[in-house]
């Protein structure tokens, strides 16, 4: 089953920022306002991009190029010209650059058809200022990209000041395009959880802006960030060089052997390259927050849906599912037992098709088409007799899951360790030894919780028996999780 859905994810997210550090927007909150440059400063920037367009169109590795400037970049013609070269190169499959939306629209369309741009390849991400043009006027522009089936997606700063300006443009904004809210880091103080919740309700991932995400290589989608001079990162955020763009040789040994050398994802930028992040709904470039719904999205449940210390699911998160329920199907994959899972989504268990229970051991569908389906695969169990004789000694709590006479999951809950807190390796052996669990059970850690099913079970194994039962391809599929037990089912998907 795993063979028959694999496919190929070799392609590359590109970032370019040339040496342009001007804007014809005067924000408040931005550094290069209203900034003006030399005919000289455009003149070097323009040869900049061209010479790193004619060396992307050599590249066999092809994927994306996203334009992410200081400043505006698309009031000048000579990007728009950039980006239609990219456009037809065949291993290219998006070009796009963030901008205000203050290009003459028609004008500069008609330089990059005339160059023999491809609409279809374009990716726009707009960002919304209300101290410079009206919610309306900012929509007159989204509605002609709309009208020439442009894709595109429209951000703003999460100003509490202008709450009601953004909320005009959502509700002008067809249902389509995503709207994101992007913290102001000069606020100055903590958003109140009114405004919180405010900005959630116009974006789903808003709460995620406020995360720090820990640095980590492996948790990063392949992207390259190349500066005007050619020098290349991972990201812009990144610390450590990994070569020059114009070099013989991209990937270079260097390249595979560097790091990233910072502690946390900091940046709005940065975290877009996070398979843990906001990748999932985004792919295949998640670089342009442009979601491609897939046909079915299965979610972790502890961390993801409902936040470490609750015990049921946010509002906004429930209404972001709901929204998303009309689109695509979603499923569950959470190690918590069936019962479990309903109690913390009580409030919109309706909307889920079915789901992984219990690490796998448990998975439902139900379908008009295909009908239901409820299997579990029960564990030997034989090695629970005398049980409570070594709770005392070793400090656990005892809960087994049954479906009639068949147990499918046993979970210990060590009480001497502080919740939270990972076990030791070591002494996860110790334990695994001394209660004689045989080589038919799959032991899973969570901190202090010990999780027993079936060898062969995880949350990947279930999706893929659903995959198997609904008819859906790899490509169909996406996964959310926070947790290394779901990196597994993130990646494959991913």
């Amino acid at each position: 089953m795993k063979q028959a859905m694999e496919r190929d994810v070799t392609k590359r997210q590109w970032y370019y920022r040339g040496s342009l550090k001007s804007c014809n927007y005067s924000c408040s909150y931005c550094p290069f306002a209203k900034r003006t440059c030399s005919r000289r400063s455009i003149q070097a920037d323009r040869e900049a991009f061209f010479r790193f367009t004619g060396r992307m169109l050599q590249q066999q590795k092809g994927g994306a190029v996203q334009i992410v400037p200081y400043g505006e970049a698309l009031i000048h013609p000579y990007y728009w010209e950039g980006l239609a070269a990219l456009s037809r190169s065949p291993v290219i499959d998006a070009v796009g650059a963030q901008s205000n939306f203050s290009f003459p629209t028609e004008e500069m369309l008609s330089v990059y058809r005339e160059h023999g741009g491809e609409l279809k390849k374009l990716r726009l991400w707009g960002t919304f200022h209300p101290e410079m043009i009206s919610a309306e006027q900012f929509a007159r522009h989204c509605r002609f990209l709309t009208e020439q089936k442009i894709s595109y997606c429209v951000g703003a700063v999460g100003v509490p000041e202008y709450l009601e300006q953004i909320r005009m443009l959502r509700k002008a904004l067809p249902d389509s395009v995503y709207l994101w809210i992007n913290k102001m880091d000069g606020l100055g103080r903590r958003y109140t959880e009114a405004e919180l919740e405010a900005f959630a309700e116009i974006d789903g991932y808003f709460r995620q802006e406020l995360k720090h995400y820990r640095a980590e290589l492996t948790a990063c989608a392949d992207s390259r960030f190349v500066e005007a001079d050619g020098m290349m990162r991972r990201c812009n955020i990144s610390r450590e060089n990994i070569g020059n763009f114009y070099e013989d040789s991209v990937e270079s040994k260097k390249e595979e052997l560097s790091g990233c050398k910072r502690k946390t994802c900091s940046c709005y930028l940065a975290y877009c390259n996070r398979r843990d992040a906001v990748a999932p709904f985004f792919r295949p470039y998640p670089a342009f927050r442009i979601p491609v719904y897939p046909k079915a999205v299965f979610f972790d449940i502890d961390g993801t849906l409902v936040p470490e210390g609750l015990r049921r699911i946010p509002e906004h998160t429930a209404r972001g599912l709901l929204r998303l329920s009309v689109r695509c199907e979603i499923y569950l994959a959470t190690s918590l037992p069936l019962e479990a899972a309903k109690r913390k989504l009580s409030s919109v268990w309706h909307v889920f098709r079915g789901g992984v229970f219990a690490n796998g051991a448990r998975w439902q569908t139900q379908s008009q088409e295909k009908g239901s389906l409820d299997v579990i695969l029960p564990m030997e169990a034989g090695w629970l007799t005398g049980i409570k004789e070594k709770q005392k000694a070793y400090g656990f709590k005892v809960h087994v899951y049954r479906k009639k006479a068949d147990i499918y999951k046993v979970t210990l809950y060590f009480h001497r360790v502080r919740r939270g807190i990972q076990m030791p390796e070591q002494k996860q052996k110790e334990l695994s030894d001394a209660l004689k669990i045989p080589d038919s059970c799959r032991i899973l850690w969570e901190g202090n919780c010990m999780q027993i099913t079936k060898q062969g079970t995880g949350k990947l194994a279930g999706i893929l028996e659903i995959c198997r039962a609904m008819g859906y391809r790899r490509e169909d599929v996406t996964a959310v999780g926070d947790s290394l037990n779901d990196r597994e089912m993130v990646e494959y998907f991913s």
